[in-house]
């Protein structure tokens, strides 16, 4: 009896391994690189929110959002957003990483975004 009861729980351990496999939001292959990437630009996206602040956000206007995104943009990671729609920046065309953050300020819904640029 003993030997059955370790015989289903080891069934049961593969078959939730590959159960956390299938349903993983990132492919088998290169995922923990591209988990490390979303991760950077999350980072960034959190940075700089941190840095200029939800005043700044709530007030500025389109061409002073996106100058203030150009200006923190480097060359490993771009970062774009919009108010209300409209929008400045946009992915590169070889990104590995990318995040994305909406809410409103202002009755203005604010996007900030960032993608990592693919090595």
């Amino acid at each position: 009896m003993r030997v059955l009861d370790i015989g289903v729980a080891a069934g049961y351990a593969v078959l939730c391994i590959t159960l956390i496999a299938v349903l993983s939001p990132y492919p088998l292959e290169g995922s923990a690189a591209t988990a490390a990437s979303d991760a950077r630009a999350s980072s960034a996206v959190a940075g700089y929110i941190q840095a200029v602040g939800l005043q700044f956000l709530g007030t500025a206007s389109l061409s002073q959002l996106c100058a203030s995104l150009q200006a923190s943009s480097n060359a490993s990671v771009t970062l774009g957003g919009g108010i209300g729609g409209t929008t400045c920046g946009h992915a590169p065309a070889d990104y590995v990483g990318a995040s994305d953050v909406k809410f409103t300020l202002s009755g203005e819904q604010v996007e900030i975004e960032a993608w990592v640029a693919g090595q």
